[in-house]
Protein backbone atom coordinates (compact mmCIF):
# COMPACT_ATOMS: atom_id res chain seq x y z
CA UNK A 1 0.00 0.00 0.00
CA UNK A 2 0.95 3.55 -0.81
CA UNK A 3 2.71 5.57 2.46
CA UNK A 4 1.34 8.55 0.91
CA UNK A 5 -1.31 10.77 2.56
CA UNK A 6 -1.44 13.83 1.55
CA UNK A 7 -1.45 14.46 -2.03
CA UNK A 8 -0.84 18.42 -3.16
CA UNK A 9 -2.60 18.97 -6.41
CA UNK A 10 -1.46 21.81 -9.01
CA UNK A 11 -2.66 22.81 -12.39
CA UNK A 12 -0.83 24.79 -14.29
CA UNK A 13 -0.89 26.55 -17.75
CA UNK A 14 1.45 29.32 -19.62
CA UNK A 15 2.44 30.23 -15.84
CA UNK A 16 6.61 29.94 -15.94
CA UNK A 17 6.44 32.92 -14.59
CA UNK A 18 4.85 31.90 -10.75
CA UNK A 19 5.30 28.61 -11.21
CA UNK A 20 9.14 27.96 -9.98
CA UNK A 21 8.61 30.53 -6.83
CA UNK A 22 5.54 27.92 -6.42
CA UNK A 23 7.45 24.87 -6.47
CA UNK A 24 9.95 25.89 -4.50
CA UNK A 25 7.89 27.45 -1.76
CA UNK A 26 6.70 23.41 -1.93
CA UNK A 27 9.37 21.01 -2.06
CA UNK A 28 10.51 21.46 1.83
CA UNK A 29 6.85 20.04 2.74
CA UNK A 30 6.04 17.69 0.67
CA UNK A 31 9.68 16.22 -0.38
CA UNK A 32 8.99 13.48 2.14
CA UNK A 33 7.18 10.05 2.21
CA UNK A 34 4.09 10.84 3.35
CA UNK A 35 3.33 13.41 0.97
CA UNK A 36 3.47 13.76 -2.60
CA UNK A 37 2.88 16.74 -5.10
CA UNK A 38 1.02 15.92 -8.77
CA UNK A 39 1.38 18.64 -11.43
CA UNK A 40 -0.57 19.08 -14.01
CA UNK A 41 1.10 21.00 -16.51
CA UNK A 42 -1.33 21.28 -20.17
CA UNK A 43 0.11 24.53 -21.62
CA UNK A 44 2.55 22.41 -23.76
CA UNK A 45 5.74 24.53 -23.98
CA UNK A 46 7.73 22.18 -21.18
CA UNK A 47 7.86 18.68 -21.63
CA UNK A 48 7.13 16.37 -18.61
CA UNK A 49 11.12 15.24 -18.72
CA UNK A 50 12.27 19.00 -18.55
CA UNK A 51 10.20 19.55 -15.15
CA UNK A 52 11.39 15.73 -13.88
CA UNK A 53 15.16 17.08 -14.19
CA UNK A 54 14.33 20.53 -12.31
CA UNK A 55 12.19 19.17 -9.79
CA UNK A 56 12.81 15.37 -9.75
CA UNK A 57 10.71 14.80 -6.05
CA UNK A 58 7.77 15.84 -8.85
CA UNK A 59 5.31 13.57 -10.08
CA UNK A 60 4.36 15.73 -13.73
CA UNK A 61 0.89 15.00 -15.65
CA UNK A 62 1.57 16.68 -18.87
CA UNK A 63 -1.37 16.58 -21.35
CA UNK A 64 -1.36 17.23 -24.91
CA UNK A 65 -3.93 19.39 -24.74
CA UNK A 66 -4.84 22.23 -22.44
CA UNK A 67 -7.17 22.01 -19.64
CA UNK A 68 -9.22 24.32 -17.45
CA UNK A 69 -8.22 23.60 -13.90
CA UNK A 70 -11.51 21.62 -12.65
CA UNK A 71 -10.59 19.36 -15.01
CA UNK A 72 -6.81 18.77 -14.64
CA UNK A 73 -7.43 18.51 -10.69
CA UNK A 74 -9.89 15.91 -11.27
CA UNK A 75 -7.34 14.14 -14.02
CA UNK A 76 -4.84 14.79 -10.88
CA UNK A 77 -7.01 13.33 -8.49
CA UNK A 78 -7.68 9.99 -9.88
CA UNK A 79 -3.74 9.83 -10.51
CA UNK A 80 -2.59 10.86 -6.93
CA UNK A 81 -2.26 8.49 -3.79
CA UNK A 82 -3.23 10.06 -0.65
CA UNK A 83 -5.96 9.94 1.08
CA UNK A 84 -5.93 14.05 1.60
CA UNK A 85 -6.10 16.10 -1.64
CA UNK A 86 -4.26 19.65 -0.46
CA UNK A 87 -4.97 21.94 -3.64
CA UNK A 88 -2.92 25.11 -4.61
CA UNK A 89 -1.93 27.03 -7.51
CA UNK A 90 0.93 28.24 -10.11
CA UNK A 91 -0.15 32.01 -9.09
CA UNK A 92 0.31 30.78 -5.36
CA UNK A 93 3.16 30.49 -2.83
CA UNK A 94 2.94 28.61 0.04
CA UNK A 95 4.26 29.84 3.57
CA UNK A 96 6.20 27.54 5.89
CA UNK A 97 4.07 24.77 7.56
CA UNK A 98 1.30 25.62 5.17
CA UNK A 99 0.65 21.82 4.73
CA UNK A 100 0.67 21.00 8.54
CA UNK A 101 -1.43 23.67 9.59
CA UNK A 102 -4.06 22.57 6.88
CA UNK A 103 -3.90 19.01 8.51
CA UNK A 104 -3.74 19.82 12.05
CA UNK A 105 -7.17 21.40 11.04
CA UNK A 106 -9.18 18.60 9.88
CA UNK A 107 -10.34 17.11 12.65
CA UNK A 108 -13.09 14.31 12.55
CA UNK A 109 -16.08 16.27 12.63
CA UNK A 110 -14.52 18.09 9.21
CA UNK A 111 -13.96 16.90 5.55
CA UNK A 112 -12.47 20.27 4.55
CA UNK A 113 -10.25 22.88 5.38
CA UNK A 114 -9.90 26.21 3.62
CA UNK A 115 -5.94 28.30 4.54
CA UNK A 116 -5.93 31.65 4.39
CA UNK A 117 -4.98 34.05 1.14
CA UNK A 118 -2.73 37.00 1.39
CA UNK A 119 -1.56 39.65 -0.90
CA UNK A 120 1.04 37.84 -3.56
CA UNK A 121 1.44 41.86 -5.21
CA UNK A 122 1.08 44.20 -2.53
CA UNK A 123 3.29 46.39 -4.18
CA UNK A 124 0.88 46.75 -7.02
CA UNK A 125 -2.65 49.02 -6.34
CA UNK A 126 -3.98 46.74 -9.31
CA UNK A 127 -2.77 43.65 -7.66
CA UNK A 128 -4.26 44.99 -4.48
CA UNK A 129 -7.34 45.27 -5.57
CA UNK A 130 -7.88 41.99 -7.55
CA UNK A 131 -6.48 40.21 -4.15
CA UNK A 132 -9.32 41.63 -2.30
CA UNK A 133 -12.06 41.61 -4.42
CA UNK A 134 -11.60 37.80 -5.26
CA UNK A 135 -10.06 36.64 -1.84
CA UNK A 136 -11.22 38.41 1.09
CA UNK A 137 -13.71 35.86 2.41
CA UNK A 138 -10.35 34.35 3.26
CA UNK A 139 -8.56 37.36 5.31
CA UNK A 140 -6.28 35.71 8.26
CA UNK A 141 -8.70 37.43 10.54
CA UNK A 142 -12.39 36.53 9.58
CA UNK A 143 -14.56 35.69 11.99
CA UNK A 144 -17.55 33.91 10.82
CA UNK A 145 -17.37 30.75 9.51
CA UNK A 146 -16.49 29.91 5.83
CA UNK A 147 -19.18 28.39 3.45
CA UNK A 148 -16.75 27.89 0.28
CA UNK A 149 -13.13 27.88 0.08
CA UNK A 150 -10.57 28.61 -2.68
CA UNK A 151 -8.44 25.68 -4.39
CA UNK A 152 -5.33 28.40 -3.80
CA UNK A 153 -5.57 27.18 -0.82
CA UNK A 154 -7.36 24.12 0.11
CA UNK A 155 -7.60 20.56 2.12
CA UNK A 156 -10.55 17.78 1.32
CA UNK A 157 -10.99 14.17 2.12
CA UNK A 158 -10.33 12.44 -0.78
CA UNK A 159 -14.59 11.16 -0.85
CA UNK A 160 -15.62 14.62 -1.23
CA UNK A 161 -14.31 14.26 -5.15
CA UNK A 162 -15.58 11.04 -5.50
CA UNK A 163 -18.68 10.46 -8.24
CA UNK A 164 -18.68 14.28 -10.14
CA UNK A 165 -15.45 15.97 -8.70
CA UNK A 166 -14.94 19.63 -9.52
CA UNK A 167 -16.86 21.17 -12.78
CA UNK A 168 -14.59 20.88 -15.63
CA UNK A 169 -16.65 23.28 -17.74
CA UNK A 170 -16.83 26.41 -15.48
CA UNK A 171 -14.09 28.16 -14.41
CA UNK A 172 -13.76 30.19 -12.14
CA UNK A 173 -16.41 29.19 -9.72
CA UNK A 174 -15.60 25.50 -9.78
CA UNK A 175 -14.25 25.18 -6.33
CA UNK A 176 -16.77 27.26 -4.74
CA UNK A 177 -20.07 24.61 -6.20
CA UNK A 178 -18.12 21.78 -4.42
CA UNK A 179 -16.55 22.93 -0.96
CA UNK A 180 -20.19 25.24 -0.55
CA UNK A 181 -21.40 21.84 -0.25
CA UNK A 182 -19.65 20.93 2.80
CA UNK A 183 -19.98 24.33 4.35
CA UNK A 184 -23.25 24.58 4.51
CA UNK A 185 -23.07 21.50 6.22
CA UNK A 186 -20.59 22.86 8.82
CA UNK A 187 -17.54 20.57 8.10
CA UNK A 188 -15.79 23.19 6.60
CA UNK A 189 -12.71 24.27 8.98
CA UNK A 190 -10.86 27.59 8.36
CA UNK A 191 -7.60 27.41 9.49
CA UNK A 192 -5.95 31.06 9.30
CA UNK A 193 -1.96 29.60 9.95
CA UNK A 194 -2.30 27.96 6.66
CA UNK A 195 -1.20 30.88 4.24
CA UNK A 196 -0.55 31.25 0.75
CA UNK A 197 0.41 34.34 -0.98
CA UNK A 198 -1.60 34.98 -4.05
CA UNK A 199 0.03 36.82 -7.15
CA UNK A 200 -2.76 38.57 -8.81
CA UNK A 201 -3.16 40.56 -12.11
CA UNK A 202 -1.23 43.72 -12.36
CA UNK A 203 -2.40 44.69 -15.28
CA UNK A 204 -5.31 47.06 -15.74
CA UNK A 205 -6.55 45.28 -18.80
CA UNK A 206 -6.23 41.94 -17.14
CA UNK A 207 -7.48 42.58 -14.11
CA UNK A 208 -11.17 44.41 -15.78
CA UNK A 209 -11.14 41.07 -17.55
CA UNK A 210 -10.81 38.72 -14.55
CA UNK A 211 -13.22 40.58 -12.41
CA UNK A 212 -15.59 40.22 -15.35
CA UNK A 213 -14.68 36.34 -15.00
CA UNK A 214 -15.78 36.76 -11.64
CA UNK A 215 -18.90 38.01 -11.78
CA UNK A 216 -19.98 35.19 -14.82
CA UNK A 217 -18.80 32.64 -12.58
CA UNK A 218 -21.24 33.81 -9.95
CA UNK A 219 -24.07 33.39 -12.16
CA UNK A 220 -23.19 29.99 -13.36
CA UNK A 221 -22.68 28.93 -9.09
CA UNK A 222 -25.82 30.63 -8.61
CA UNK A 223 -27.41 28.55 -11.26
CA UNK A 224 -25.78 25.09 -9.55
CA UNK A 225 -25.76 25.65 -5.80
CA UNK A 226 -28.19 27.29 -2.94
CA UNK A 227 -25.23 30.32 -2.53
CA UNK A 228 -26.46 33.46 -0.60
CA UNK A 229 -27.63 36.49 -2.37
CA UNK A 230 -28.11 34.30 -5.66
CA UNK A 231 -31.09 36.16 -6.15
CA UNK A 232 -29.59 39.14 -7.36
CA UNK A 233 -28.79 37.21 -10.02
CA UNK A 234 -32.47 37.86 -11.48
CA UNK A 235 -32.59 40.63 -14.10
CA UNK A 236 -34.48 42.97 -11.82
CA UNK A 237 -31.71 43.59 -9.51
CA UNK A 238 -28.94 44.45 -11.97
CA UNK A 239 -29.05 47.92 -11.62
CA UNK A 240 -28.12 47.02 -7.87
CA UNK A 241 -25.26 44.79 -8.23
CA UNK A 242 -22.11 47.54 -7.74
CA UNK A 243 -23.79 48.41 -4.94
CA UNK A 244 -24.60 45.43 -3.83
CA UNK A 245 -20.70 43.93 -4.85
CA UNK A 246 -19.27 47.24 -2.56
CA UNK A 247 -21.79 46.79 0.46
CA UNK A 248 -20.63 42.92 0.65
CA UNK A 249 -17.03 43.64 0.17
CA UNK A 250 -16.55 46.17 3.03
CA UNK A 251 -18.21 43.91 5.53
CA UNK A 252 -16.14 41.34 4.82
CA UNK A 253 -13.20 43.48 4.76
CA UNK A 254 -13.99 46.29 8.05
CA UNK A 255 -12.55 43.58 10.47
CA UNK A 256 -9.36 43.83 9.01
CA UNK A 257 -7.94 47.07 9.88
CA UNK A 258 -4.70 46.09 7.27
CA UNK A 259 -7.11 45.07 4.57
CA UNK A 260 -9.41 48.67 5.27
CA UNK A 261 -6.67 50.26 4.70
CA UNK A 262 -5.85 48.99 1.39
CA UNK A 263 -8.91 48.76 0.55
CA UNK A 264 -9.36 52.58 1.03
CA UNK A 265 -6.07 53.31 -1.14
CA UNK A 266 -7.24 50.60 -3.82
CA UNK A 267 -10.88 51.87 -3.47
CA UNK A 268 -11.35 53.58 -7.79
CA UNK A 269 -9.96 50.53 -8.49
CA UNK A 270 -12.37 48.44 -6.61
CA UNK A 271 -15.22 50.41 -7.69
CA UNK A 272 -14.15 49.74 -11.22
CA UNK A 273 -13.56 45.95 -10.38
CA UNK A 274 -17.25 45.93 -9.03
CA UNK A 275 -18.81 47.32 -12.28
CA UNK A 276 -16.73 44.90 -14.08
CA UNK A 277 -18.08 41.97 -12.04
CA UNK A 278 -21.51 43.13 -12.25
CA UNK A 279 -21.26 43.35 -16.15
CA UNK A 280 -19.87 39.70 -16.10
CA UNK A 281 -22.39 38.47 -14.32
CA UNK A 282 -25.26 40.22 -16.77
CA UNK A 283 -23.44 39.20 -20.11
CA UNK A 284 -23.48 35.63 -18.33
CA UNK A 285 -27.45 35.99 -17.47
Amino acid sequence: MSEVRTSVILPAYQAWETLPAALEALRPQVDRPDRELVLVESSGDASQQELAERWPWLRVIAPKERMLPGRARNLAARDARGELLAFTDADAVVEPGWLDELERALTKDVDGVAGAVLNGAPQSMIGTADYLLEFSDWLPRRRLRVLHGATCNLLLRREILDGEGFPEDVWPGEDTIVTFRVGVEGRLAFAPGACVRHVGRTRFRDFVDHQSQLGAAFARVCETVEFPYRNLARPRYWPLLPVFRLVRFGTRVRANSAATKDALRASPLIAIGAIAWSAGLVRAR
